[in-house]
């Protein structure tokens, strides 16, 4: 499930990330076409720490 804020462009899929939306958001469940993926989920999935 990917996650952004309705103001913005970036794209968060793990729960544990700081910037995780939890309110006003748009929400997928396919990876975005479109948009920016956000580098601390990026970081959180290489390091194997992302909660999906």
């Amino acid at each position: 499930m990917y996650r952004k804020r309705k103001e913005s462009d970036t794209w968060h899929w793990c729960r544990n990330c700081n910037n995780w939306p939890t309110s006003g958001y748009e929400e997928k469940n396919s990876k975005p076409t479109t948009g920016e993926f956000c580098n601390e989920c990026q970081a959180k999935t290489k390091e194997r720490n992302c909660r999906k």
